[in-house]
């Protein structure tokens, strides 16, 4: 009994002290003030799931850079696509994920609206249709040092949709605005550059 209690608390200890390195360990942001372009390269990820309706899958870009590189730091970059189970048409969606890096908040859209926008250039591969425009209220938020945030596009609001009609590799061009003050003063723009293999 003594030396299944001792094994346990062995067990124990290198479970903890594997959690403490864990905590430990940050991936610096570039410095603040920084106007060099970041580039982030992965292996790419696909997840995704089915409802009676839809198929959904995301699949993170296989390669991003963004410029400037603050204040507004961009943490991940992916794709959406959402696939109609009754007309068999597919829907991309493109998401950001950002965090505020710099010494001042920034002002971002939210509600039923967003800060980010797009260019694809990959016409055999993306049509942009039009679409059902949604009424709804948008608002300017702030997005304080440290804070993070999310921006999609296309949205309901902008009255247009991104189909699929080909599999292929994507060259998409976002902007990611942004103001320092709260009703739109001195506006900013982070730039992002990203692939995609959409299936």
């Amino acid at each position: 009994m003594i030396r299944e209690q001792r094994a346990l608390v062995a067990v124990l200890a290198v479970v903890v002290v594997s959690l403490l390195a864990a905590t430990q360990y940050a991936s610096p942001g570039p410095a603040a003030g920084s106007t060099t372009t970041t580039t982030t390269s992965f292996t790419t990820t696909s997840t995704s799931f089915t409802t009676t309706s839809s198929t959904v899958s995301t699949t993170s870009a296989s390669s991003f850079s963004f410029s400037p590189s603050a204040p507004l730091q961009v943490l991940s970059v992916s794709a959406q696509t959402t696939k109609d189970n009754g007309t068999g048409k597919v829907y991309l969606t493109l998401y950001v994920a950002y965090k505020n890096i710099g010494g001042e908040a920034v002002y971002v859209t939210r509600g039923c609206g967003s800060s980010l926008s797009a260019t694809i250039s990959a016409a055999s591969v993306i049509a942009e249709n039009s679409g059902v425009r949604c009424l709804c209220a948008e608002f300017n938020a702030a997005l304080n040092p440290g804070d993070s945030g999310n921006a999609l596009t296309p949205g309901c609001w902008s009255g247009v949709t991104y189909q699929v009609v080909h599999p292929g590799t994507i060259s998409v061009e976002m902007t990611l605005s942004y103001w320092s003050g709260q009703n739109q003063q001195n506006p900013g723009n982070t730039t992002i550059q990203a692939s995609f293999t959409l299936q």
